[in-house]
């Protein structure tokens, strides 16, 4: 990173960013850093006011605040003020265009030689396939992807334009992926739906999953995360959703755009999942359920019916929010509520007798 505030500033303006103060002249920072450990020459972003020492005691060159916060910062002798309406989305960009990881770093460009790769495989001349990648017979590889060390990708695969797939990653035959699609290690995109049949002696026999998955456009999948191919058809996910580590889903299953997924979020097959949907940690989900756009999901909740009502749900089974804090707040009152029915109970007896 090396550049002046003044095009800091131009070049983030349509989403608001402004130049509030510069102490002398139009500086240069050279690194986003961490509040705790700022310096100058650094870019820092301030988000609450009670950080504000680490800036006054370690003097970066410049912070990023809020609107609402800049007015409150007074005078910072030796830090140029920069200001934004919506902070966390300017952090994202910032850091994306500036700070983020630099793959060409690796060392790896083009097609390492100790890559397997099929004769009718396509790979765009911008594409980067890094050592002991398999890339199978008929897959694509669009321009400027990187499919890192370790990674498999089966026959028929199509990845999209700047996708990443990071080491020892496997995409399973026939599955597409979108453009800037990330999928973190350990991942298996298109892994054997969990299908069978039984015998009249509870032998188990499989029911061959042959369909594929289809991941949209900047969708991210964490580590570790198993996404199955459909039984016949399509295992769907929707354009810029994103998956946290350590989540599962099964066959046939539908999840729409815009979705935040955290960790170990299991959905059973066949469930449909709207748009801007959001899940905390644990969220389960039967199979066969369909969930409305706009939903969020909290409390290790358990969805085991049709959630057609957008708002928050929590627990198990799933409920609106408020409806969930009114029983929890019974529950509590529980053992003494008991007490109170078995003595009045017994003074009813006591009385007819």
């Amino acid at each position: 990173m090396h550049i002046t505030l003044s095009d800091l500033a131009a070049e983030f303006a349509a989403f608001g960013l402004q130049l509030e103060s510069t102490p002398s002249g139009d500086r240069i920072v050279t690194r986003i850093a961490a509040l705790e450990e700022c310096q100058p020459g650094d870019l820092v972003f301030l988000d609450k006011l009670c950080n504000l020492p680490f800036v006054s005691e370690r003097r970066p060159s410049a912070v990023i605040t809020s609107s609402k916060l800049k007015d409150r910062l007074g005078e910072l002798p030796d830090t140029a003020v920069l200001f934004a309406p919506n902070l966390g989305l300017l952090h994202a960009l910032v850091k994306q265009r500036h700070g983020a990881r630099r793959f060409e770093d690796s060392g790896w460009e083009g097609v390492h030689p100790s890559a397997v790769i099929h004769p009718t495989a396509r790979i765009d001349p911008s594409a980067v396939i890094e050592p002991r990648a398999v890339i199978g017979r008929n897959a694509r590889i669009g321009a400027r992807s990187r499919i890192m060390a370790g990674a498999v990708i089966e026959n028929d695969v199509i990845i999209g334009e700047e996708s990443v797939i990071h080491p020892l990653v496997v995409v399973g035959y026939g599955c597409v992926l979108g453009r800037e699609v990330v999928i973190e290690s350990g991942s298996v995109i298109g892994s054997q739906g969990f299908g069978f049949a039984q015998d009249a002696e509870r032998h188990s026999h499989a029911i061959p999953q042959t369909g594929i998955v289809v991941i949209g456009d900047r969708v991210r999948v964490g580590a570790n995360n198993c996404i199955d191919r459909a039984t016949y058809q399509v295992t769907r996910i929707g354009a810029g959703t994103k998956f946290d580590n350590l989540c599962h889903v099964a066959h046939n299953v539908s999840i729409g755009e815009d979705c935040l997924l955290t960790a170990m979020l299991c959905v059973a097959g066949s469930s449909k999942i709207g748009n801007r949907v959001i899940t905390s940690g644990q969220t389960g989900i039967i199979d066969h359920v369909e969930i409305c756009d706009d939903v969020v999901l909290v409390h290790r909740a358990g969805v085991v019916k049709n959630i057609d009502q957008p708002g928050v749900h929590a627990s198990l089974p799933a409920q609106p929010l408020d409806e969930y804090l009114k029983n929890t707040a019974v529950t509590r009152t529980g053992p003494a509520l008991r007490k109170r029915v078995a003595d009045l109970e017994k003074a009813m007896t006591q009385r007819e007798d």
